[in-house]
């Protein structure tokens, strides 16, 4: 393991195309999240005959056993449209998505920055990439972890304004926090190992 590694300069530039690649889909994913922390439950739509549309679908926002029980009434969505207005739950939901998708954006980020600097040529090019991916695992972690709990309190924000009141939600799916958990704390641990055997090799070339 030694910080001389490096690629064949073919595959050095697919590591570097694949970067841009990533730090794009950051930079498009913040964006949205931007617009969605402005306008609750914006979202934007392309197909091939009816082009790009966007739009805000409120009633989106809630858990899907709510989303009957407002879309089917027009006075219940009248009021839940006119809650969701408000100027505290609008800064809530805000914060809530700022706070959920960061992680994600930064986890973009990070696997481009690792990526672009594992094709990069001389010098330390694993020292330079492992740091980045060992930040992008552990925002992954946080990101797996945030999910459930920003989904339980944006339902619970929302949930004053729909028929059913006030009540507590508890938004956990195993089947989707589980697995991305673990494939998180994985590729955490596989950066930090090898971090720590390229210092114990510097150490150990020191010492002799």
């Amino acid at each position: 393991m030694s910080d001389s590694y490096s690629l064949p300069s073919g595959k050095a530039r697919v590591c570097r195309i694949a970067g841009i690649v990533f730090l794009l889909v950051a930079t498009m994913w913040g964006v949205a999240t931007v617009a969605q922390s402005i306008v609750p439950g914006w979202s934007i739509s392309c197909g091939n005959q009816q082009g790009c549309r966007q739009g805000a679908d409120l009633i989106g926002l809630l858990p899907v056993a709510e989303q009957a029980s407002v879309s089917g009434d027009p006075a219940a969505h009248a009021r839940f449209a006119a809650y969701v207005g408000q100027p505290s739950v609008r800064l809530g939901l805000a914060g809530l998505s700022l706070f959920d998708e960061g992680f994600l954006v930064f986890l973009f980020v990070a696997v481009g920055l690792t990526l672009r600097r594992l094709g990069g040529r001389g010098g330390p090019v694993l020292a330079r990439a492992l740091p980045w991916l060992r930040r992008g695992a552990l925002s992954a972690v946080l990101w797996a972890v945030a999910q459930p709990l920003t989904d339980s309190l944006q339902a619970m924000l929302l949930f004053p304004g729909t028929p059913s009141g006030a009540s507590w939600y508890i938004a956990l799916d195993l089947t989707v926090a589980g697995p991305a958990l673990l494939l998180a704390i994985a590729a955490y641990a596989t950066a930090w190992a090898l971090e720590a055997g390229m210092r114990a090799e510097r150490d150990l070339a020191d010492f002799v």
